[in-house]
């Protein structure tokens, strides 16, 4: 890895002779511009510093805390920014559990929790927005882990009302309706009455949650 690449937050791997010390891979917890040096964290607790030696004099030699030895892990995917935690929190997700790309420029955002993947992509007439973009992928992210246990738009289901009881619904959510894809989006739709039961808690402290961040945002 080189210098310039390097980001706090990104999770890398590491081989050559300190491999024995992050045999689980490392975060990039700080970044120090004066000698071209980055700080490395393992999974155990393991502090190391490496060094990007082109980026010095010629004469500098290679030693055993060579930023060469550091490579990205999972194709660029990072962990998610600690601005974004809150978001993915409203929307039910474990944000130490999912992890990002962020491809400034093509315009897209990725996200991703296991082998589950999603993205958002900047329209052309549309301006370039990080905080929009990594709420709509996180939210297509959300739909698609749920989508085993959710019935489709438009098909027969269950889902929780704020004073805890379950309702049912011929009709399905619509997908047209704000409040139904929020919920959608949320998790709060059951194929049968015991999984919405089940789920009830979970649902009403998503969607005070919700009801919490708009507030704060005077909306």
């Amino acid at each position: 890895m080189k210098f310039e690449d390097a980001k706090v937050g990104m999770e890398v791997v590491v081989t050559g002779e300190q491999a024995d010390h992050f045999p689980e891979g490392a975060v990039i917890v700080d970044i120090d511009k004066n000698d071209f040096s980055v700080r490395l964290k393992g999974a155990y607790g393991e502090h190391l510093w490496f060094w990007d030696i082109n980026s010095r004099k010629h004469e500098s030699p290679r030693n055993v805390f060579d930023m060469s030895d550091i490579h990205l892990k999972d194709c660029d995917f990072r962990k998610l920014p600690p601005t974004t935690h809150l978001l993915a929190e409203y929307l039910g997700l474990d944000p130490e559990k999912v992890k990002c790309y962020v491809d400034k420029e093509n315009y897209t955002i990725k996200v991703k929790q296991g082998d589950v993947e999603a993205k958002a992509k900047k329209t052309p007439q549309d301006k370039w927005d990080f905080r929009l973009g990594m709420g709509l992928a996180l939210c297509r992210l959300k739909e698609k882990l749920a989508e085993p246990r959710k019935p489709a738009f438009k098909e027969p289901c269950h889902y929780v009302l704020k004073d805890g009881f379950v309702n049912f619904t011929t009709m399905g959510l619509l997908e047209d309706f704000i409040q139904d894809s929020v919920m959608y989006a949320m998790g709060n739709v059951f194929k049968t009455q015991k999984e919405a039961e089940d789920n009830t808690e979970e649902m009403l402290k998503r969607a005070n949650m919700v009801i919490e961040f708009c507030k704060k945002q005077g909306w």
